[in-house]
């Protein structure tokens, strides 16, 4: 059991990531051709980029002196029911999910465009947002609260959902907020990150290359 002391640094560094990661996050809009990367389809693709350089590293220091995030190993049976539940969720929100407007001009930028965002969607978003949310934040409400693994997994999911603010429908947050307690559950049955990241790389795949197909 972790005595005070630890759980108050390690809260400290689960914070001090979710605050680094909000940072750059912000600050990308001070950039001077912040105006040109929106213009050429590039905001989203950098800003990832940006958020794996940071929120990597910070996971690999922290793995070097602790062991519980792993990124652990997939396992078949529990794999193919989460990707059953998964597929369940979006075939739901094909019902009441509305178009996203961000969504619509990013195709509008031509398959090259699309293209960046899809690879950068698919290969980099997944770990590092698994990282802080499905792994440190999640973390941190566990420690404090270990007995209320639903509320620590609602706080994370609502958080999760509140920091994609390129979404405006409440439509699409409520989808994301399900989708992030769908993550929560898998990361807490599997007690390893490789489950929700591949599942969450499955869904941005399946999200967004139709897009990038018809684009």
């Amino acid at each position: 059991m972790n005595t005070n002391p630890d759980r108050v640094t390690l809260t400290l560094f689960y914070v001090g990531s979710f605050v680094i990661y909000y940072l750059v996050t912000m600050l990308i809009t001070l950039f001077p051709n912040y105006g040109v990367l929106r213009n050429d389809g590039l905001l989203v693709p950098v800003l990832c980029l940006f958020e794996f350089a940071v929120i990597y590293p910070l996971y690999r220091f922290y793995c070097q002196r602790r062991n519980d995030l792993p990124l652990g190993e997939l396992r078949i049976r529990q794999t193919l029911l989460f990707i059953f539940a998964l597929f369940a969720l979006m075939a739901a929100q094909t019902q009441f999910l509305q178009p996203e407007g961000w969504l619509v001009e990013q195709a509008q930028q031509g398959r090259n465009s699309m293209l960046i965002l899809l690879l950068t969607a698919v290969l980099l978003a997944p770990v590092f947002e698994e990282v802080l949310f499905r792994g440190f934040l999640l973390q941190a409400f566990l420690l404090w609260a270990p007995r209320s693994r639903f509320a620590c997994m609602l706080l994370t999911s609502l958080l999760f959902a509140a920091m994609h603010t390129q979404y405006v429908h409440w439509e699409t947050l409520v989808a994301l907020t399900l989708f992030s307690l769908l993550l929560c559950y898998a990361r807490l049955r599997s007690n390893s990150l490789a489950l929700p990241v591949f599942l969450h790389t499955l869904n941005n795949l399946i999200a967004l290359l139709p897009a990038w197909f018809f684009s």
